[in-house]
């Protein structure tokens, strides 16, 4: 199969240091908050509160911001060693797209493969997936941690996981999707206030692509 160039590997974008709220159980998940042909966003009362880093977000990424649909995934929940608050296991956010994501937690801080040099992989999602694991697992020299509350930016060339070593208790984690195309799989969450496309596209029991496509 054909590989991909070889540009996976990269450092992310560190926007800085940030504090937003933590108060209150949650789990939303992709919800759409702007739609291409939108300059601002439209939050849920619940998510409000994460105004300001929709607000850093969009000043970030100002030339894709008005084409594109936006989602944001906050998620503060009990965490433990059997439960992360995430899938475990190594890949790239929007592999195979020129999505960017925005991640933010305030404990348990993601991590990320740095190989000495750029990698390629299969034009395949799942056969990629086994490739990065691989890869990253057999060279744990190359492994870092993020800092907690540091406002991270991804695009698909960023290797990274979930760090398996959990602090237990509350979590607060935060991301910020931004895509051309938009998320369709069903169990995302739902804004009410904007006109979306439904979610249609059935989970699978694999890693899923948040445009319907398996990885």
């Amino acid at each position: 199969m054909t590989k991909t160039a070889a540009i996976y590997g990269q450092l992310p974008k560190n926007l800085g240091r940030f504090d937003f709220p933590t108060d209150e159980m949650m789990f939303w998940l992709y919800c759409p908050v702007s739609l291409p042909g939108d300059t601002g966003f439209t939050l849920p009362k619940n998510l409000a509160k994460f105004a300001e880093l929709l607000v850093i977000v969009r000043e970030d990424c100002r030339e894709r911001w008005e084409g594109s649909y936006v989602y944001l995934t906050a998620k503060t929940m009990f965490v433990s060693p059997g439960s992360p608050g995430n899938r475990l296991g190594w890949h790239a956010d929007g592999f195979l797209t020129d999505d960017l994501n925005y991640i933010w937690s305030d404990r348990n801080p993601t991590l990320f493969y740095l190989p000495e040099r750029p990698l390629a992989f299969t034009q395949d999602h799942k056969l990629a997936l086994s490739e990065m694991e691989t890869a990253a697992s057999e060279d744990d020299w190359h492994v870092c941690q993020s800092n907690p509350c540091d406002l991270l930016r991804l695009d698909q060339t960023v290797l990274h996981a979930v760090n398996p070593r959990v602090m237990p208790g509350v979590r607060t984690f935060l991301k910020v999707s931004v895509s051309n195309e938009p998320y369709v799989l069903k169990g995302n969450s739902i804004n009410h206030a904007l006109n979306h496309p439904r979610p249609i596209e059935a989970r699978q029991l694999e890693r899923n692509h948040p445009q319907g496509m398996m990885v």
